[in-house]
């Protein structure tokens, strides 16, 4: 039997009225859910609503254990940089269900750093903030999502490439992962309640706002005049922040939004990502 008569076998059994058929189509189905997008796609036909509602409901506890599983991999890595993009490739698969990878942020990045080299944005942090956030109307490739805020689609970056809207993070690790591909020290600034991209240009220190259209601040600035100034503050803009402090507000953003639309598993999942990360 070929693999896609067999799994149109199985997309047949479903909903079989039997616990038992059901059961075994699952444990066939997981066996594949690897290599299952593309073998969807060698289908002479669409998947009906139905069937993919029941194959999200199959798959989705495997791709919670497959992402409990492997989390905090990307603490092995060689760079900040990789690890940063291992985790948030993770937490993407996982928001936008089983027919994601996690390779597949990466490709997009490539893309877009290759869009980015081509318009000779290549060791320019300025002209990367510009091409990225800078546009207005249609031309603008991301921009903030004010509209909905506290959305969890703000934290998978594959949704904000595609729908180029997102949260301050979400924003400031396109830019800093894209320049990564393109010679440039981009990091991160822990900055309470908007988070910031960070930059060193000389004796200078420049924070950027990717949630305002790329606005370059200088940090001397924001520390003196901002109504939260304080010691503290300086230290929080003098220190870039580490890959954990990142992914750690990723994941309060996303607890966040689970509570507020009530949904408990994905919330209780979030939370068992955050204890390991706390915990190690």
């Amino acid at each position: 039997m070929t693999h896609t008569t067999e799994l149109s076998h199985l997309l047949k059994l479903l909903d079989d009225d039997s616990p038992v058929v059901r059961e075994a189509v699952r444990r066939e189905l997981a066996a594949m859910r690897n290599n299952l997008p593309a073998q969807l796609s060698a289908l002479d036909y669409p998947l009906e609503p139905e069937q993919e509602r029941l194959l999200s409901e199959i798959l989705a506890p495997v791709c919670r254990e497959e992402l409990e599983e492997t989390w905090l991999a990307w603490r092995w890595l060689s760079s900040p940089g990789a690890q940063l993009e291992e985790a948030l490739s993770q937490v993407s698969a996982f928001l936008s269900g089983w027919q994601a990878r996690g390779e597949m942020l990466t490709q997009k990045l490539d893309f877009i750093a290759a869009e980015a080299a081509k318009d000779g944005c290549a060791g320019d942090a300025r002209k990367l903030a510009e091409f990225l956030f800078g546009g207005r109307g249609p031309d603008t490739r991301l921009r903030g999502n004010s509209r909905e805020y506290y959305s969890a689609d703000n934290s998978n970056l594959l949704w904000v490439i595609a729908s180029g809207v997102g949260n301050p993070i979400s924003l400031c690790a396109i830019y800093m992962l894209t320049g990564r591909r393109l010679g440039l020290r981009i990091e991160g600034c822990n900055f309470p309640g908007h988070f910031l991209a960070r930059i060193e240009e000389g004796d200078e220190l420049w924070l950027v706002d990717c949630f305002n259209r790329g606005r370059f601040m200088l940090a001397e600035d924001v520390a003196k005049h901002h109504p939260a100034a304080n010691p503290s503050m300086e230290e929080i803009i003098r220190e870039p922040a580490s890959v954990e402090t990142m992914i750690a507000r990723v994941l309060r953003n996303l607890d966040e939004s689970f509570e507020r639309t009530h949904n408990l598993p994905r919330r209780q999942i979030v939370r068992r990502l955050m204890l390991k990360l706390m915990e190690e």
